[in-house]
């Protein structure tokens, strides 16, 4: 939901121009390209994304360098040739992402059964009828823009919290309407803790991204992979206020814009028995404990080049 807006905001910060100079062109430059990827073969369009993947892998070197340093941290036993690897492989894979990405609006409803599936909807279904609403952990992993296709199979929509541009209002919206076109409700991620509650209240189901370096003045310092990072401790303390159940969820990557979107079981959220900076620390923990787990599954999924270490990765 919200990593494709930073990549194509540095792009407009090199460039320094005003916003109307800089979305325009930018906004018509995609716009086309889309166009270009409709009438191109499905395999194409993937290894469009894997050239693409790898003419970045090979330029953003400081990326680069951050990836190569992430797969270092989740497998130290890995050599540097393996590192090297799985590094490039992610940069294919979010080659990939974009190119889907892009060509997501075009995907007819009709071939959503075909195309996509949902797994484990009946925990969905069972932490919502507490009627406390539930709230989506998502995360940097497989092609997670797509994630929002479950709100098709779940019959219900899917408000998703979204970091907004700064002074590009036109490609801040032109991004979310893709992300919407997923089946996603985007409202800006700034100060909405009280219009989440609201929402919760309702009974809806809303997602945030859970794996993102948070500021050090809003962080709770917790491990991840051996080191104490800072957590964003949002969705817990959320958590914790309203009762509401954190539901992890990823997309599975089954081939070009082909997915298993899984909804795994309910974590375990402390609401008691401790004084409540460490509940909020055991909660955060347990998070990313979780993505931990899945994100040593396949590495090259993950969103690799993001300094979640921090300037030392």
């Amino acid at each position: 939901m919200d990593r494709l807006a930073p990549l194509l905001e540095k792009v407009c910060l090199r460039i320094r121009e005003p916003m109307t100079i800089v979305d325009f062109p930018l906004i018509c430059f995609i716009r086309a390209f889309q166009q270009i990827l409709r009438v191109l073969p499905e395999r194409l369009c993937r290894l469009t994304g894997v050239i693409s993947g790898r003419l970045a892998f090979l330029l953003l070197v400081e990326r680069r360098r951050v990836a190569i340093a992430n797969v270092g941290r989740i497998s130290p036993d890995i050599s540097p040739a393996g590192a090297r690897n799985v590094a490039t492989s992610c940069f294919e894979k979010l080659g990939i992402n974009l190119m889907e990405t892009l060509l997501f609006p075009y995907i007819k409803k009709a071939e959503y059964p075909t195309r996509f599936r949902l797994e484990k909807k009946e925990g969905v279904d069972e932490a919502l009828s507490a009627n406390r609403g539930a709230l989506a952990l998502g995360f940097h992993y497989s092609n997670w823009e797509i994630a929002g296709v479950s709100s098709f199979f779940l019959g219900r929509e899917i408000v998703a919290l979204a970091r907004p541009l700064k002074g590009h209002r036109a490609l801040n919206n032109f991004l979310n309407n893709l992300r919407a076109s997923t089946g996603l409700t985007i409202i800006p991620n700034k100060d909405t803790a009280r219009e989440v509650i609201r929402l919760l209240r309702e009974n809806r189901l809303v997602a945030f991204l859970g794996d993102q370096r948070e500021k050090r003045s809003k962080a709770v310092w917790v491990e991840f992979f051996g080191q104490k990072v800072p957590t964003s401790k949002g969705i817990v303390a959320i958590a914790m206020k309203t009762g509401a159940p954190i539901i992890p969820v990823y997309a599975r990557r089954d081939g070009f814009l082909r997915y298993t979107v899984v909804y795994d079981e309910p974590l375990l959220i402390e609401r008691k028995g401790a004084p409540m900076d460490e509940l909020i620390a055991g909660n955060a923990r347990r998070i990313n404990r979780f993505l931990e787990e899945l994100v040593s599954r396949h590495p090259d999924e993950w969103f690799l080049v993001h300094r979640r270490f921090g300037r030392d990765t």
